[in-house]
């Protein structure tokens, strides 16, 4: 991390950069560079499943429930680099999907270097049997114009229309 922070520190991040010994740049490369993604999950439901957790969520035939997740990408040498959420909420009638809305979205960096590179955006998809929302964020790793990576990543969340099953995924393909 410190030698990530020298380098953006500096008046001239490249020139910094590319100054770095061998082992500094595999130290840089080892805290900036994504490998992973982890998750967590909040279930609630709404209406006639105020309050319930996905665990005693009734089956519905009508009413609403949501799903709250975030996503920490980390990096080779397990440091976070960004964090994004949402809360997919789903309305039920007749146990079918009526609409699907993607809310409380939020991204945010936490090592030096990476910021967020434009907004984010969502998209749902109602298929009927299930509601799907995603959060796409778009992130790059860079300063001044020098800018080493840009990455957009999604979160998804699918919601089923009896009230408990949900799947969540990195995936941005709405289909």
């Amino acid at each position: 991390m410190a030698v990530a922070e020298q380098v953006f520190a500096s008046s001239n991040p490249r020139a910094e950069y590319d100054k770095l010994n061998a082992s500094d740049k595999a130290s840089f490369d080892a805290v900036e560079t994504p490998s992973s993604v982890t998750h967590t999950v909040v279930i609630r439901g709404l209406g006639a499943n105020a309050g319930k957790t996905v665990d005693s969520l009734a089956a519905a035939s009508s009413g609403s429930w949501w799903v709250s997740a975030s996503w920490d990408e980390k990096a080779l040498a397990g440091n976070t680099l960004f964090s994004y959420g949402q809360e997919t909420k789903v309305y039920v009638s007749g146990g079918r999907v009526t609409s699907v809305q993607v809310l409380n979205m939020y991204s945010e960096t936490s090592t030096p270097g990476w910021y967020q590179n434009g907004p984010n955006r969502s998209y749902t998809n109602n298929v009927g049997w299930e509601g799907r929302g995603i959060i796409q964020v778009d992130y790059a790793l860079g300063v001044n114009g020098w800018n080493i990576q840009h990455v957009t990543p999604c979160g998804q969340l699918r919601l089923n229309a009896n009230g408990y099953n949900y799947a969540v995924s990195s995936s941005c393909n709405p289909n």
